[in-house]
């Protein structure tokens, strides 16, 4: 069972002062409250299915800037700033009040360099009940579909070419689900590169609910595959995946400074081509265990991460245990996470933001640190009063 080999690993990898220091911690954990690992509010989309605009025309202009540095002391990854923007105006016609289409475009550009990214954007939107949606073209990436931060790193919507495939997205009273195809590179016979998607589940199961308590399971399955039947490009198709199952317990206090509160406990495995990386074998497994507390003056996270011979190449890297093309990679993989989010609304759909991490190492005990600023600025206009 994956369960029972991870318990046993940790118990094998892990000296007395470390385990006298996680006790400790743990405790702390417990003593403060709860939180999962979501991204700030302010990296949203925002869906329109009860816009008023409903058989009508819009315009919508989304608006994202952003500095954010990375502070990375790893034998594996350097760190890195990234400073900038982008901009995505779109025009939203809804021809039926459960059918949208979006046609627009993106540029990224960043500060200090005079090239920019400009991608095309198109969706086509069904959404048969106010629970279900399918979308096909340009897919919602919202919260960064609610994956963790090892899994999935979130910094992607400030570099990459926004998500393109198919999306399907459920969201009941006891359940919910993400499902959906980043197809990011397509190819016709012949060509000489391979063909490259990623793919993922993310949902939840809630086990209890009333009103300031919740009780609910996640849970992921992502990857990313290379590959195809019809490239002329040398090598072997690959394919990473990552399993993830969990606990995640909220409630709310009614207090006046601490208003609510999460725990979250989810295990993860990951498998890979063997020699991609320094590690040994093909599969490795992980540990994570966040809280959290939500205030009037932010949010205040901790939260403990251990890896053993974990890895993905879609993950944020300091969660990993090795890296592409590297010569360096660790077994075990420590770190203690403390986080702040400071999420402020200007107006609706507007929010500025602050955002901090702190990672200690207790191996090399070293730290490193990520801190970023966001604003957002989005913008609905209603361009026809009459349906078209």
């Amino acid at each position: 069972m994956p369960m029972i080999n991870f318990t046993n690993n940790l118990i094998r990898s892990t000296s007395a002062s470390a385990k006298k220091l996680m006790g400790a911690f743990l405790l702390v954990l417990l003593f403060f409250g709860a939180f999962s690992q979501e991204g700030p509010r302010i990296i949203s989309n925002y869906e329109h299915a009860d816009s008023p605009a409903t058989g009508k025309l819009m315009v919508e202009i989304i608006n994202l800037n952003f500095f954010k540095d990375n502070e990375f002391k790893s034998k594996y990854t350097d760190g890195y700033t990234l400073t900038g923007m982008w901009i995505r105006p779109k025009l939203l016609y809804y021809p039926d009040e459960k059918f949208r289409l979006e046609l627009g475009g993106q540029v990224l550009a960043y500060n200090g360099r005079q090239d920019y990214k400009l991608y095309p954007w198109f969706s086509a939107v069904y959404m048969p009940t106010k629970n279900i949606a399918f979308r096909m073209g340009n897919l919602d990436q919202d919260l960064n579909h609610g994956l963790a931060e090892p899994v999935m790193d979130s910094e992607y919507i400030l570099k990459d070419k926004p998500e393109a495939g198919f999306q399907a997205k459920f969201n009941f009273s006891r359940w919910n689900a993400d499902f959906w195809i980043d197809w990011q590179k397509m190819i016709f016979k012949g060509d000489p590169y391979k063909e490259r998607f990623v793919f993922g589940t993310a949902g939840a199961v809630t086990l209890f609910q009333n009103e300031k308590r919740k009780l609910s399971m996640p849970i992921v399955f992502n990857g990313l595959h290379e590959g195809g039947e019809i490239d002329a490009a040398p090598g072997p198709a690959q394919t990473h995946i990552v399993v993830s199952e969990g606990i995640k317990y909220e409630y709310e206090t009614g207090g006046s400074l601490i208003k609510s509160g999460r725990l979250e406990c989810t295990f993860l495995q990951s498998t890979y081509p063997q020699n991609e990386t320094a590690l040994p074998g093909k599969s490795g497994i992980g540990f994570f265990i966040q809280t959290a507390m939500n205030t009037d003056y932010g949010t205040f996270a901790t939260g403990y991460w251990q890896g053993n011979r974990f890895f993905t190449p879609l993950g944020m890297p300091l969660y990993q245990n090795g890296a592409t093309g590297q010569d360096a990679a660790v077994d075990v993989n420590r770190l203690l996470v403390f986080s702040y989010r400071f999420d402020h609304k200007i107006f609706d759909q507007s929010r500025f933001g602050i955002v901090s991490d702190l990672f200690y190492n207790p191996s090399t005990r070293k730290i490193s640190n990520c801190a970023a600023l966001y604003l957002t600025v989005n913008l609905s206009i209603l361009c026809s009063k009459k349906a078209l």
